[in-house]
């Protein structure tokens, strides 16, 4: 799926979706819990703003065993 600009653009202008991608780029993988935790925020919110991160094309999901 390629992503349109305007996608990028909406994604990105949320100041916690910037910090999850400087986190990710910084740490490596992560998971939702770890983000949680580091950003002070629920792993619900966290999981949306992931959401629309790998709509957008700029994040991809991995599953390792239960988490």
């Amino acid at each position: 799926m390629v992503s349109q600009p305007a996608d990028i653009f909406k994604a990105l202008g949320v100041e916690t979706r910037l910090r999850i991608i400087e986190l990710l780029k910084q740490k490596g993988p992560l998971g939702v819990n770890e983000l949680s935790e580091v950003l002070n925020s629920t792993t619900s919110a966290v999981s949306q703003h992931l959401k629309v991160l790998k709509h957008a094309g700029l994040v991809r999901n991995e599953r390792r065993g239960y988490w």
